[in-house]
């Protein structure tokens, strides 16, 4: 089974790596926006801008940790699958901890921003830990779910980003 865990993550490598480049990327690009408008984000607490900001980092930081993991040569899919579940827990609970949900009713956010700050992070890591527990189980498609999780990482992330970065130019000319 081992040798066929090394094919099927050779398969994956190039998926990989353009997955965990871009993540880096975006991870940087957060941190120049962030910085451009700094005033608002350090003046705004009200309106829960870092439990909207602070989760892109750490969607754009997870496809980069993923894609390291599945990476690394002779890493057995036990060990990638338990970090998986342990990482997907605790972004989970660190979202919760975030309180985005709060600060969406109070600011009376739309619907959609609901389903993009709050439900798709949710979900994805959901599925996150459920393609880690695919892992563990050896079960065919846990390398699929490993990349659809990936991929919606980046574009809740990119979406989100953008989303922010048009309410923080707003915000800063009034």
């Amino acid at each position: 089974m081992h040798e066929d865990w090394a094919h099927q993550l050779e398969t994956w490598h190039e998926f990989y790596l353009l997955i965990g480049t871009a993540g880096a990327a975006l991870t940087g690009l957060l941190f120049v926006v962030v910085s451009l408008g700094s005033r608002v984000v350090a003046h705004d607490q009200t309106t829960g801008v870092k439990a909207f900001l602070s989760p892109n980092a750490v969607h754009f930081t997870t496809t980069l940790v993923v894609s390291a993991m599945c990476l690394v040569p002779n890493l057995p899919a036990a060990v990638i699958g338990s970090l998986l579940c342990a990482g997907a827990i605790g972004s989970v609970v660190y979202l919760v901890s975030t309180r985005a949900h709060a600060h969406w009713q109070r600011n009376r956010l739309s619907f959609l921003d609901w389903i993009w700050f709050i439900a798709l992070p949710v979900a994805t890591y959901c599925l996150l830990l459920l393609s880690g527990v695919g892992l563990l189980l050896r079960a065919t498609l846990s390398m699929h779910g490993v990349a659809v999780a990936s991929i919606l990482l980046l574009v809740v992330g990119i979406r989100n980003a953008w989303d922010i970065v048009i309410w923080m130019s707003r915000r800063e000319h009034k």
